[in-house]
């Protein structure tokens, strides 16, 4: 009988140090609790937890909060593991650059951004190259390089000039102005019928530069295109006689055949003035067909490009606007996974081209619905010769970091009366300036 035990306990011995063998202790000798399946279930969640980026977007009053929503949702269907934030300028008053600016003096510049104004950007080492390669999908990469790199993804093209009245052009026998002194005329004759010719507001800072930048880009840039250029070099001036007499003539629009009170009116009262027929005229960028599709004036709107002293055959574009990435941003690759999405998913991007009836960059064509107006536009542009919006020159042509600030404050003086003679002397002085803090 004591040998059974003996044997007994032995084998319950053995199975115990076996038992052992098989589980690990902590570094205080107890057994760590056994993971079971919804903790593992946790651990792999938080090893793909998506990585976020941010993207600030452009808002207008057609471009809202939940237009933009559209392609950062529709991104992150496709790829789970991006999360992408939105953000925008605090009031419609607030330039895009200017924003961006603050934020980057912040430390909180986006990972990705609508970019319209590389130029002030670019020195300061804020965004990513982009190479040819990484944009296939691009119908023209070589315009907008600064010392041969691509900074913007181009996302639109537009064009800029006068949209008009039919309807008062019929009533009052008038034609499209072929000439800068047909425009004069014109406008002469609406106010001898108590029409205002053009509506203009000052209120938000940036509408009236739209029509002093279109007279410098029939002017300048017809003539010669290289003028940016030109002038970054220091081979022209802001005070030579040719740019002197284009913001002349800019000064004589706004002083004589603009609407009352333009100090107090915004960009939405300025649409409103046109669109309600109290205004004949309205210089504005492609864009305002949107708009024009969203209200539906009681009115069909024509459009004509702004015309130089000799002939109305240029017509101005806007290329300049696009999709930049931050050089800091901790997620390039997922950036620009983000920007390629955005121009090659073709739903998106045909709604994004609809809304304000924009010009396709992408070497695909993208079919959509487009207005009466918007094809009036495509024909009558056919013929003309492109030239920058003089504005938002691209490349190495674009104006120097803060010379933008500057010519939007200026145009606001010059349409409020101040003398263009003394606001060139300041434009000089700026771009000395600014030319200075580049070459430190």
């Amino acid at each position: 009988m004591k040998k059974v035990l003996s044997l007994l306990l032995s084998i319950v011995l053995v199975l115990t140090l076996f038992a052992g063998c098989g589980k690990s202790t902590s570094g205080d000798g107890t057994e760590p609790a056994e993971k079971d399946d919804e903790t593992e279930k946790i651990e792999e969640v938080k090893e793909e937890k998506p990585v976020k980026i941010i993207f600030a977007t452009n808002e207008t009053p057609i471009l809202t909060t939940d237009f933009w929503a559209v392609v950062s949702e529709r991104f992150t269907d496709a790829n789970p593991d991006v999360i992408v934030e939105n953000i925008a300028q605090p009031s419609a008053n607030i330039m895009m650059r200017d924003y961006l600016k603050t934020l980057l003096a912040a430390g909180q510049f986006p990972d990705v951004m609508v970019m319209a104004s590389p130029g002030d950007f670019v020195p300061a080492g804020a965004l990513l190259p982009i190479p040819d390669e990484d944009m296939p999908y691009i119908a023209d990469t070589t315009k907008g390089k600064f010392n041969g790199k691509s900074y913007v993804v181009p996302y639109k093209k537009q064009v800029g000039g006068f949209f008009y009245n039919k309807k008062i052009f019929a009533e009052n026998n008038l034609a499209e102005p072929q000439t800068y002194q047909d425009l004069v005329e014109l406008c002469d004759k609406l106010k001898n019928a108590n029409i205002t010719p053009i509506s203009m507001g000052l209120k938000d800072g940036w509408p009236q530069l739209v029509l002093a930048s279109l007279i410098l880009s029939a002017d300048l840039l017809t003539e010669n295109p290289d003028w940016g250029l030109d002038r970054n070099a220091g081979k022209t001036t802001f005070t030579s006689p040719e740019f002197k007499k284009a913001l002349n003539k800019y000064a004589d629009l706004t002083k004589n055949y603009c609407n009352d009170n333009m100090a107090g009116v915004s960009y939405t009262q300025m649409m409103e003035l046109f669109f309600t027929g109290k205004a004949a005229m309205m210089p504005m960028g492609s864009w305002l067909q949107g708009e024009e599709q969203r209200v539906k004036p009681d009115f069909e709107t024509g459009f004509f490009p702004v015309p130089s002293d000799k002939n109305a055959d240029n017509i101005a574009v806007w290329i300049n606007e696009g999709l930049s990435i931050s050089a800091k941003t901790e997620y390039p690759e997922q950036c620009k996974r983000f920007v390629e999405f955005f121009m090659t998913d073709e739903e998106w991007y045909g709604k994004f081209l609809k809304t304000e009836m924009l010009f396709p960059t992408t070497k695909k064509a993208v079919e959509y619905e487009k207005s009466s107006l918007r094809k009036e536009i495509e024909e009558k542009i056919k013929p003309m010769t492109e030239v920058e919006n003089w504005y938002d020159m691209t490349g190495d042509a674009a104006l120097l970091p803060g010379l933008q600030t500057y010519f939007n404050k200026m145009t606001v003086n010059i349409a409020m009366g101040e003398d263009v003679d003394k606001q060139l002397e300041l434009f000089d002085k700026t771009f000395d300036e600014a030319k200075s803090n580049l070459e430190k």
